[in-house]
């Protein structure tokens, strides 16, 4: 069985939509939905967002389960100008090889280095400067934290994002978390209704990120089901 984390409810939904025979429940704070994928028994896992609740969360998982391969996919930031909203990258620095020799047949991705951290990137002066002192091309909350735990386990791993914000896109880091409680995992409207209100001048970088969220989680998704197709059977 293959576990397919994801941070949050939104970047799953396309795996899980098309997940047959499925059963979804709670593990104290952590979903899971066991299910069929690609006519292949998968695991698929909520584990939060930000490096702390990512970490417990891939710990329960191993408590709880035995996958055999773990991929952990989202959404990410640019911190390299030619990343464009949409684009699916695969992390050449965290994921295992067992993995990557698997993705020569496949379509729609790119590879780059990705870069972990507890901040929001949301200015382009802030990813220069993350870009400068990690290296990093891609940025996200909780790659490092995850595969830790999963080569602590010796299987297979992979990080796969699709780009959410461009380089030089300023995201309204007020307006964002007016509008999704993390802790919960669930968005909260009536709040983010009345950050907008009251702050106009967020709506049009709002609007621009919440604009990307699609095509990236259907690039997303595209890529997965190619992956799930072609990753041995044993896993």
């Amino acid at each position: 069985m293959i576990c397919y984390a994801f941070p949050l409810a939104h970047e799953a939904a396309g795996v899980l939509k098309r997940c047959r025979q499925k059963e979804t429940f709670f593990i104290g704070g952590l979903r899971c939905t066991l299910g069929n994928f690609g006519n292949r028994p998968v695991l698929v896992a909520l584990v939060g967002m930000g490096q702390d609740r990512a970490r417990e969360n891939t710990q329960k998982i191993f408590s709880f389960f035995r996958p055999k391969a773990f991929v952990l996919a989202g959404y990410g930031g640019a911190l390299a100008e030619p990343l464009k909203v949409g684009q699916v990258v695969v992390a050449n620095n965290f994921s295992s090889n067992e993995v990557l020799r698997f993705l020569r047949i496949l379509s729609g991705f790119d590879f780059a280095s990705f870069s972990t951290t507890d901040e929001l990137m949301d200015t382009p002066q802030k990813r220069e400067a993350c870009a400068r002192k990690t290296k990093g091309e891609v940025v996200d909350m909780e790659t490092a934290a995850v595969a830790e735990v999963v080569d602590s386990r010796q299987i297979p791993f992979m990080a796969v994002r699709a780009i959410s914000d461009d380089f030089h896109q300023i995201l309204p880091v007020r307006a964002l978390a007016a509008g999704f409680d993390p802790v919960k995992g669930r968005a909260t409207p009536l709040c983010l209704l009345w950050r907008l209100g009251t702050h106009p001048a967020e709506f049009a970088p709002f609007r621009k990120f919440v604009a990307g969220l699609g095509p990236a989680r259907r690039n997303l998704t595209s890529f997965l089901l190619q992956l799930n197709a072609e990753l041995p059977r044993g896993w």
